[in-house]
């Protein structure tokens, strides 16, 4: 007898669950800022989520966390973005009378953005997220296209990122897409020999790739270049 999807989400929960317990204490913390939560979940199940969701376009969790396929799911059903990016703690910081106190409350969690932001339509987002280190870039999930992927870096960097990659499977389309805003100053890079000259000889916030011609491990290391790049020029 084949499980229904309900009864397999049921058991993904459970069986989650339970090693979460043993590894860790769970964490449900979150945070609302406009169209955008992030939790701090190590578990996140449809349960968690559900009805949580209204008027959400991006939800940010953990890089370590662990998500069902119903809670995917349930997230692409909406077009809700998702996106893994690292959590930090803090405490809430007031004013009185003049002087700084720390308020008794619980702490939050906010998303620290990266300097650098990765997201394409190549069909590897996801091993390129688990390549990546989280202090090095975000990486977003597979996007329906190349014109939602440049959209989705151009909102990125408005939102604190620094700069973005995109693996794209028309790189000079995307490219002429992201010149036609004037706060996006994009490059398309066709083999490693151009990367250097590029970051020497342009004021570059997207690198293009496409997904036809860099594999995994090659967009890493062009990630892992643009990021020390930028590191080295703040």
């Amino acid at each position: 007898m084949t499980p229904t999807a309900s009864e397999i989400e049921t058991i993904v929960r459970r069986v989650l669950s339970t090693l979460t317990a043993i590894g860790a204490q769970s964490h449900s913390e979150t945070s609302v800022q406009s169209n955008r939560l992030s939790l701090t979940d190590q578990v996140i199940s449809l349960q968690s989520i559900k009805n949580r969701l209204a008027g959400i376009q991006v939800l940010e969790v953990g890089r370590a966390a662990v998500l069902t396929p119903a809670a995917k799911d349930y997230c692409r059903e909406l077009r809700v973005e998702l996106v893994r990016v690292e959590l930090v703690r803090v405490e809430l910081v007031r004013s009185e009378i003049g002087e700084k106190s720390s308020m008794n409350s619980s702490p939050i969690a906010l998303a620290r953005p990266q300097r650098l932001v990765v997201t394409g339509s190549a069909n590897y987002m996801t091993s390129i997220s688990k390549q990546l280190c989280s202090k090095q870039a975000a990486v977003i999930e597979k996007s329906a296209d190349d014109a939602t992927a440049m959209r989705t870096i151009a909102e990125k960097l408005r939102s604190g990122h620094q700069a973005g990659v995109a693996i794209v499977e028309s790189p000079h389309a995307a490219c002429w897409q992201a010149a036609r805003d004037d706060r996006l100053r994009p490059a398309v890079i066709a083999r490693w020999s151009d990367l250097d000259d590029v970051l020497r000889e342009v004021p570059v916030n997207i690198l293009v790739l496409s997904s036809k011609s860099w594999n995994i491990p090659s967009a890493c290391n062009v990630a892992r270049r643009f990021f020390q790049h930028l590191q080295n020029h703040s």
